[in-house]
């Protein structure tokens, strides 16, 4: 399993780039939304699957905080048994 650590602050850089995610995600999603309207239902499905990672990479860091919360505190109260 690969390690996990928290994150307490962002970099300029890190959260420039969670910007582009979003605003890559929002074009994708608005995109798919035109080929859904056209009945293009395989490039619209297309677009939706790269609009949600766009999504989740654009809050990897929530993710991967959260992850850590929950599998290093699940790991901690084994050990105290």
């Amino acid at each position: 399993m690969p390690r996990l650590t928290y994150k307490k602050s962002l970099s300029l850089g890190e959260a420039i780039s969670s910007v582009c995610f979003f605003g890559v995600g929002v074009i994708w999603l608005s995109e798919g939304i035109d080929f859904f309207v056209l009945d293009q239902f395989l490039r619209a499905s297309g677009l939706f699957l790269c609009a949600t990672l766009s999504f989740a990479a654009c809050l990897r860091y929530v993710i991967q905080n959260f992850l850590f919360k929950l599998l290093v505190g699940f790991d901690i109260h084994e050990t105290e048994n």
